[in-house]
């Protein structure tokens, strides 16, 4: 199954009944500690004609220890692996030599049979039990009876983030009997993982390696906090894992017989097969309804009216409809954050933010450095909101080695955390050397948590020299808004426009950018231009013409600066008297002689530091002429001759009497 989706991990799909079985896929989560006895989920009989492939896989590419065998499909053939018969299961290792298929062909000199129930049957606490026995005592053969987390990357691969590699979190390993006939006197009980949770434990046959050709009961008991390995219902072996970061997700039976390797040693010479006979494998949940104590056969199905898997009489949310996923009380389970988190309301003057949709976080950041984690990381979003879900959590890193933060000046460090299922969470603080400190959480389950953890708590660590934190815990967790803050607002002038942060209400202002007193940038003030219009009588004119009554001179003002008030000062030449209004002057021009008035104006705007603009304009002033009456008598040319001929024949009438008088004398 690998990872499952948060949705999938503590809840059970519904199933249908299949030949008389309930397929739970997933089993009860934490199971009350005061019950009466039993109730099966899921139990293989083995009581059909072949092996129930609904139920297993064969593992044919398992190769592991220095093996010699070949693990096959093989149910049908002469020499098949698995032979369901009798009601039981027979796994055979044959010595037979093969180009075996699941390892492209390689040469092997066994064969034999590997089943594993990933993807179709997986459980998450309760008891799981077989019923075994192994017909063999020849030195080499290594059956066993065990249990894989299911995220581990392994064959069936479904897709749904099994990627893990043994034995990390999510591929952990539980052996609940494995037994190697070199040493067949005791068989094993065992652990593996990365947090050194549980311990081997070797359990004696009471009367030696003979007792394994006889059948036996094998189970375990578990809980998140503890597995108790059982021998024929007896307890012999206690594990505590209260503090263990693992098996606390889905978990997949094997079966299988392996031959020689690192375990099963030297192969007997004589040795040509080697049986494991299982009669039947379970699962089952504790109730309240009955009294049996093993899981078995005769133990009653699980009472689970509305088929969520949870028994009726644990469950506090009956009727779940179809295909619901369930917690352990059988109610809807909440794998995901359905809100976000908290909106931070510290100004982020006080912020130092490195996953924060509310603030800038810093440059340089890496969410998921590779430091071998098994914690599958991604972002996802949430009603707009990008948030960081840490999936089968063991431990994850950030860092900003590139961007190291200086953190004296901040009081605390803050994060918001969603988790369903994580029981473990601690959060460390990491600067140069490396030198870390830890804060243990008290860890809440379902909605949103809020830490404000005092940087104080992190003695030993530099805070001058902050790059990395690491969170280690378990389960999947989501998280959000992780910054350093202070509780006392700084005094900062981010943009260096000389008006505290905190007041300037125009942030970012460009470098040199004179501001107000609010950190606004000042309207650059731009000088105004003016010009002049003469008219008269209501019509533009250029000379004034006196008889045609007042003039008008308006001064005309564009100021790109819209708010500017203008003034105005005149000067006029030629004219003792005109009237002005602000923005235009008037005067009567009658009795101006022939003149040129010479008009200037200078106008100001209203600004700080005023600017003007100054125009002139010059008339000319036209005097009408004087009216003359026109002559009676006719004063063309012809009359001018005229007049001209009658003087001179007044001329010479004088000269002829003067000439007369002479004569006379």
């Amino acid at each position: 199954m690998g990872t499952r989706e948060v949705d999938e991990m503590k809840g059970i799909s519904k199933r249908s009944l299949k030949n008389g079985m309930i397929i739970a896929i997933l089993s009860i989560s934490q199971i009350p500690l005061s019950f009466a006895g039993w109730e099966v989920t899921w139990i293989d009989r083995f009581d059909e004609t072949g092996v129930n492939w609904d139920n297993w896989t064969p593992q044919i590419q398992a190769n592991y220890n220095n093996e010699v065998q070949c693990y096959t499909d093989d149910d049908s053939s002469a020499q098949k692996n698995y032979d369901v018969s009798d009601d039981t299961l027979k796994i055979i290792a044959r010595k037979q030599n093969i180009s075996c298929p699941g390892l492209g062909g390689a040469n092997k000199s066994w064969t034999s049979g590997r089943l594993n129930s990933k993807d179709k049957a997986e459980f998450l606490y309760g008891r799981i039990e077989a019923r075994i026995r192994f017909l063999e005592l020849k030195g080499g053969s290594w059956p066993a009876f065990w249990m894989l987390e299911n995220r581990i990357a392994e064959n069936p691969f479904k897709g749904d983030n099994d990627t893990i590699n043994w034995p990390n979190p999510g591929a952990g390993e539980i052996d609940v009997w494995e037994w190697f006939s070199n040493d067949g006197d005791r068989y094993i009980t065992n652990f593996f993982n990365t947090g050194n949770c549980g311990s081997d434990v070797r359990v004696s046959y009471p009367g030696g390696a003979p007792d394994v050709l006889a059948f036996h009961t094998y189970a375990i008991e578990w809980t998140a906090d503890n597995i108790t390995f059982f021998f024929n219902n007896t307890v012999v072996v206690e594990q505590d894992l209260s503090n263990c970061a693992q098996y606390e997700e889905p978990m997949f039976i094997l079966l299988n017989v392996a031959m020689g390797g690192s375990l099963g040693g030297t192969i007997d010479p004589q040795l040509n097969n080697a049986t494991m006979e299982v009669d039947y494998v379970a699962h089952c949940v504790k109730s309240d309804l009955n009294e049996y104590q093993e899981c078995n056969e005769s133990t009653p199905f699980i009472s689970d009216e509305d088929n969520d898997g949870v028994s009726t009489d644990l469950d506090q949310c009956p009727n779940t409809p179809e295909g619901t996923v369930v917690d352990q009380n059988g109610c809807e389970l909440v794998t995901q954050p359905q809100v976000v988190a908290p909106a931070p309301q510290i100004s982020d003057q006080q912020v130092i933010s490195l996953f924060s949709d509310s603030y800038s976080n810093i440059a340089n950041i890496d969410y998921n450095p590779d430091w071998q984690q098994a914690t599958q990381v991604t972002q996802i979003d949430i009603a707009g909101n990008n948030i960081l879900k840490y999936a089968g959590l063991n431990y994850q890193g950030t860092d900003f080695g590139d961007n190291k933060q200086d953190v004296t000046n901040m009081d605390n460090v803050h994060l918001d955390y969603w988790t369903y299922n994580a029981t473990e969470l601690e959060f460390f603080l990491i600067s140069s050397g490396p030198q870390e400190r830890s804060f243990v959480i008290d860890v809440q389950q379902q909605g949103w948590q809020s830490l404000v953890i005092p940087l104080s708590s992190f003695s030993d660590v530099d805070l001058a020299d902050i790059f990395q934190l690491k969170v280690e815990g378990n389960g999947t967790v989501y998280l959000d808004n992780i910054y350093f803050s202070s509780d006392s607002e700084a005094l900062t002038d981010g943009d260096m426009d000389g008006v505290q942060d905190n007041d300037d209400q125009c942030a970012n202002t460009p470098t040199g950018v004179e501001v107000d007193a609010a950190g606004c940038a000042l309207e650059v003030n731009i000088a105004p231009t003016v010009s002049l219009i003469a008219t008269q009588g209501g019509v533009t004119i250029t000379s004034v013409i006196t008889d045609a009554g007042s003039v008008t001179i308006e001064a005309n003002v564009v100021d790109e600066n819209q708010g500017d008030e203008h003034t105005y000062v005149w000067t006029v030449s030629a004219v003792s008297e005109f009237d002005k209004n602000d923005n235009a002057i008037s005067f009567d021009p009658s009795g101006l002689a022939n003149v040129q008035i010479s008009i200037t104006v200078v106008a100001s705007d209203s600004a700080q530091t005023t600017l003007s603009d100054e125009t002139t304009i010059t008339l000319s002033v036209v005097t009408p002429a004087t009216q003359v009456e026109p002559e009676t008598q006719n004063s063309d040319s012809a009359g001018g001759s005229i007049n001209l001929f009658i003087l001179f024949g007044l001329l010479l009438l004088h000269i002829i009497r003067q000439i007369s008088k002479g004569i006379r004398t």
